[in-house]
């Protein structure tokens, strides 16, 4: 605030808590309001212990890759064998 031709600037008086996100440009604007972001952050989660789970192996059985290798090749042949033969009866 300026007064009497001085300048002097006030410093903002913020509470402990805040009733509304705080908006990451305001934060990065004023500083006091950073601070306060800041210490309201709550803990970071790469602090705590990391457990891994492995995901379980599916194994599938010889005749399921055996169904699954015929299923492929009858919807790719198929519609394949279907050009094919309509294709020399038009000639």
């Amino acid at each position: 605030m300026l007064a009497a031709g001085k300048e002097q600037v006030s410093s903002l008086q913020l509470p402990l808590q805040l009733d509304e996100p705080v908006s990451p440009e305001l934060a990065l604007v004023c500083p006091e309001l950073g601070e306060l972001a800041r210490r309201l952050l709550p803990d970071p989660g790469w602090l705590a212990p990391v457990v891994r789970l492995e995901p379980a192996r599916v194994r599938t059985a010889p005749l399921q890759r055996l169904v699954l290798a015929f299923f492929s090749v009858a919807v790719t042949v198929t519609p394949l064998a279907l050009v094919l033969a309509v294709l020399p009866s038009r000639a």
